[in-house]
């Protein structure tokens, strides 16, 4: 599905049924142009997203800390967490191809880049925005290769991100507590997690990690969670065939019921309702 505003374009993609076969997906892509009367936007859709900059200045919140997004450069979100953008003050635009992707071991190398407090990249040449030129036209002219290709892509700009900053950090990182908490919970998504079982991740007490959490997110990290379950219920619902029990299940939840109380909670609609509306 295509959406276009004032001139920008957005590409939705629904995973096909093999998608799973490859090791990351594009979930969306497009194209924006920022202007001051857009003001800063806040925004959180528990993807990780990244950003690449054509022209004009964009300025990013990530947990209360801000980076100018300049051209020629990539910024890596995980929009799961607390963060703002909008176009810097001293720049008359914001110009910037996206996407938004998830995959095998993202969190690990986002941990390991310690894109968390550094969310730029310096990128050199123009292949940083071939590659998200070809992104954003392989959603747009979808086939049998449009999630080979995606994975392929984004395996590549992972290797990019990887040789700009790999040597600056430590094989060993295992992140800021923070970050291994969410890889835990990202890991186990259908576990039921104790408050306690976190803390005991983040080598923190329970009101430490609550705190952390709750200034890096925004929320807390039961809230987070149910946030992360009822995002991945939104694409294993879009599956043909699969039943509401069997999603809610695949989500940790024993009964159907408390699962709909939750999606409703987050999505605004019963997964029923979420579900007819996409066509399902």
């Amino acid at each position: 599905m295509t959406t276009q505003t004032d001139g920008n374009e957005i590409f939705f993609h629904t995973p096909g049924r093999h998608a799973d076969a490859y090791p990351y997906k594009i979930l969306v892509a497009g194209r924006t142009r920022f202007y001051h009367a857009d003001g800063f936007v806040s925004r959180r859709f528990h993807h990780h997203t990244l950003i690449c900059t054509l022209s004009g200045l964009g300025l990013i919140e990530v947990a209360g800390a801000r980076f100018v997004a300049r051209p020629r450069t990539v910024a890596w979100l995980d929009t799961s967490m607390q963060y703002a953008h909008g176009c810097h003050p001293d720049a008359d635009h914001w110009h910037y191809l996206w996407m938004s992707i998830e995959g095998h071991g993202l969190e690990a190398v986002f941990a390991f880049l310690r894109v968390a407090g550094s969310p730029i990249f310096a990128a050199a040449g123009d292949g940083w925005a071939d590659g998200f030129e070809r992104a954003i036209d392989n959603l747009a002219r979808r086939g049998q290769t449009t999630d080979a290709r995606s994975s392929a892509i984004v395996a590549r700009l992972v290797e990019m991100l990887v040789a700009e900053r790999g040597e600056q950090a430590s094989g060993e990182e295992r992140g800021e507590p923070v970050q291994r908490v969410m890889r835990a919970l990202r890991t186990d998504i259908a576990r039921n997690w104790r408050i306690e079982e976190l803390a005991a991740v983040a080598g923190l007490s329970a009101s430490q990690l609550h705190r952390q959490f709750k200034e890096k997110t925004g929320t807390t990290p039961m809230d987070w969670v149910r946030h992360e379950r009822m995002n991945l219920a939104k694409r294993l619902l879009i599956a043909p065939n699969v039943k509401i029990a069997a999603v809610a299940l695949n989500l940790g939840y024993a009964d159907p019921y408390h699962f709909s109380r939750d999606f409703r909670r987050v999505a605004g609609q019963s997964p029923s309702e979420f579900r007819r509306a996409q066509g399902q």
